[in-house]
């Protein structure tokens, strides 16, 4: 997915579906997947819907991991085309790092709000760039675009039957930054081939500030 280059719809204003009781129920069930959030970090705009950025951390082995859930997206449905039913209509974002920082945290919520302000979805193997062109994420190295794929964390595949909101069941997507080559691989050549060079060189779900193109 490319960003549009038309203007937004506003974010603002009446939404016509009430979203009284989604807060609570989805916190319901972050807290039975993750446990208690270490912090919220809350919205401060009057967008809706209203994106709250949940920090939660857990262990893999020895090493402390923390997950960036959004918690506010799947508020809302989002824009599907014609005849595609049976595509997720509600999501939430999550993210892994070793290091909780705010410009993740705001990352996440841009993307949050991506398919509410321009009216479309996003999914499974949907890439957006980090500006056009591309400029590396967080002041880092290579990585400048972001790959949206379901996450390989086996509790947190589990969100859809856990978790139903308007009738619709909500799924995670994992937030995984990729660089330009390996972009450009998947929209040359599909997702499989990408996937594939992210197992060959065991792709953690961790994210790493520094790693290097695998194409």
């Amino acid at each position: 997915m490319r960003h549009p280059e038309e203007a937004p719809a506003t974010p603002f204003g009446f939404t016509g579906e009430s979203t009284a009781g989604f807060g609570p129920a989805r916190e319901a069930v972050y807290q039975k997947i993750f446990g208690e959030a270490l912090s919220v970090s809350h919205e401060l705009l009057p967008l809706i819907p209203h994106v709250d950025v949940y920090t939660f951390r857990r262990k893999s082995g020895d090493q402390e991991v923390y997950a960036l859930a959004t918690g506010g997206m799947s508020d809302l449905p989002m824009t599907l085309p014609r005849g595609a039913s049976e595509m997720p209509k509600r999501v939430e974002l999550i993210f892994y790092c070793s290091e909780p920082k705010e410009e993740y945290i705001s990352t996440l919520r841009w993307l949050a709000h991506f398919p509410h302000t321009y009216k479309t979805r996003l999914g499974y193997g949907h890439t957006i760039p980090n500006g056009n062109p591309p400029g590396p994420l967080w002041g880092g190295d290579c990585l400048d675009t972001i790959l949206l794929i379901p996450p390989i964390v086996v509790k947190d595949q589990k969100l859809a039957e856990e978790l139903t909101l308007g009738g619709d069941p909500v799924s995670f997507l994992w937030v995984v930054p990729i660089t330009g080559a390996e972009c450009n691989l998947k929209l040359q050549k599909g997702l499989g081939p990408l996937m594939e060079l992210f197992g060959q060189n065991r792709h953690l779900h961790i994210f790493q500030p520094g790693r290097k193109s695998y194409v």
